[in-house]
């Protein structure tokens, strides 16, 4: 039935707000931050070509993990609707099956077109070990991605958090230290892929030990559950494509028409930007089960306030953090080293991508939850097929300038088209007057870090400007003031870290 009173439906589903939110916001961060510290241990202990060549090969074995994961995505549609025990296990097993045939056959694969991707790439022995290695170490990547995915369909979010969010980085960290002690990124590979050997088989065994999970391949509904697991995520499988090459297509692009530095600029450019989206991310943590308790009731002018309410909290925080980067770009740059500053230029390029990509707020997860997958499908196939006519004679005629031109045309194609999208199919659409306020709350911001960059240059400058800046952002917005629906959004967020905090 409609709406009778939106706020107060709004109300009770942010009350519903999961613990899961609370514990994933500030694992996220630590997630982001941890990856911060691994890039810039590498990209400060090692050259920027070296580092290039290493995580141009990680990148392409992300690209085939990435395909692999919609295998998974099944589990936490199935996992928690199975009537027993029994059948849990057989849906995990079999996900887990799939994901690592699929993973084997992608790493051998890789293994043996490593020589021609050598001839194509021209980038040299050092490069084909890196390939080598990755592709060896696929499945041992895509196990602790399946046991992440487990943990998550099972409800266990914290288990998931200290798997995937803190020990996998902080093994990494660690790995990338030792490395750097034996002066071998060929260490810092395998060490990664170790890393997430162990942090699955410590996940897997926990469940098994927690919740009684075992490898069950027989039992009466056992043909029944496999079939309709398979037919639920074949056609993921090719909708991934569409997805996997839009975010990481870029690399193997580079590979094959640029230097291993320019991957190492691109990497490094794209993870300031993803540092940027961060508040999208700890958004996205308590949307889709708020916004598919809203939508399966039918509260569909409560789903417009919670919509409007939370895009203009991401803006808030994305126009916060974008503004200090864009200015102080060079010394952002310079935490990677020496060789990064002179591409310090474009990072703005992808600082605006991600701002673009996160004006809107959750509009993907909306798609989701509102049961516009093939819509969602076909706008990714979409972009992407625009994208692979494009990018080959940009990046000719432009260079790294070129793929980063691709990187913000996507990013906010994506984004528009998925917003009209939405718009048409739900009249649902993020943008209020009220979006107006932060952008206007962001001139002070920008002039107090310009003159701050001007008076006082290098990083203690950048950090003391960046601190007076957002406080004036932040005075500027509370003078121009926050919404109900965006104060109730918070209070519940702080409530439900009230009384997850001792004393």
């Amino acid at each position: 039935m409609p709406d009778d009173d939106p706020d107060e439906r709004l109300a009770d589903a942010l009350e519903r707000v999961a613990h899961g939110a609370v514990v994933s916001i500030p694992s996220t961060l630590a997630q982001r931050l941890l990856a911060l510290a691994f890039t810039a241990v590498l990209t400060n202990g090692f050259s920027a070509g070296g580092y290039g060549l290493f995580v141009l090969a990680r990148r392409i074995q992300r690209f085939l993990r990435s395909l692999t994961r919609s295998f998974t995505t099944g589990l936490s549609r199935y996992v928690p609707n199975t009537d027993t025990d029994a059948d849990r296990d057989i849906v995990a097993t079999f996900a887990l099956t799939l994901a690592l045939a699929a993973a084997t056959v992608f790493g051998v694969a890789l293994y043996l077109a490593v020589p021609e991707i050598g001839r194509l790439t021209a980038k040299g022995a050092e490069f084909e070990l890196y390939l080598r290695v990755f592709a060896l170490g696929l499945p041992a990547t895509v196990w602790l991605s399946v046991v992440g995915s487990l943990l998550q369909s099972l409800e266990e979010i914290t288990p998931m958090n200290l798997t995937l969010r803190l020990g996998f980085p902080t093994l990494q960290l660690l790995a990338a230290g030792v490395g750097l002690w034996l002066d071998s990124l060929l260490a810092v590979a395998v060490g990664v892929l170790v890393a997430a050997a162990l942090g699955g088989t410590a996940a897997l065994a926990w469940l098994a030990r927690e919740r009684g999970l075992r490898p069950r391949y027989r039992g009466p509904t056992a043909s029944s559950l496999r079939g309709r697991y398979l037919r639920y995520t074949a056609p993921l499988f090719a909708s991934s494509i569409a997805t996997t090459v839009q975010r990481l297509g870029f690399y193997p692009l580079i590979a094959v028409f640029l230097t291993s530095t320019a991957g190492a600029v691109f990497a490094v450019g794209e993870l300031v930007g993803m540092l940027v989206r961060l508040p999208l991310f700890g958004i996205n943590q308590l949307m889709p089960p708020v916004a598919a308790t809203l939508y399966g009731g039918d509260h569909h002018e409560a789903l417009a306030k919670l919509y409007h309410a939370t895009s203009r909290l991401v803006l808030v925080g994305v126009t916060g953090l974008a503004v200090p980067v864009v200015v102080f770009r060079r010394e952002v740059m310079g935490l990677f080293g020496p060789a990064f500053v002179e591409h310090a230029p474009l990072l703005p390029a992808f600082i605006l991508a991600q701002w673009i990509a996160c004006a809107a707020g959750s509009v993907g997860i909306l798609l989701m939850m509102t049961d516009h997958q093939r819509a969602m499908f076909l706008v990714n196939t979409a972009i992407t097929a625009g994208l692979v006519v494009v990018s080959i004679p940009l990046t000719r005629q432009y260079g790294l300038a070129g793929v980063v031109g691709v990187y913000l045309l996507m990013l906010s194609l994506n984004n528009v088209l998925e917003v009209v999208v939405l718009w048409w199919l739900e009249d649902l659409q993020p943008l209020t007057v009220a979006h107006l306020k932060p952008v206007a709350a962001a001139v002070p911001l920008a002039a107090v870090t310009l003159v701050g960059h001007r008076l006082v240059p290098g990083l203690g400058g950048a950090v003391g400007a960046t601190v007076v800046g957002l406080a004036v952002y932040a005075g500027v917005l509370l003078w121009l003031g926050f919404a109900p629906a965006e104060r109730r959004l918070v209070g519940a967020l702080a409530d439900r870290y009230r009384s997850v905090t001792p004393g």
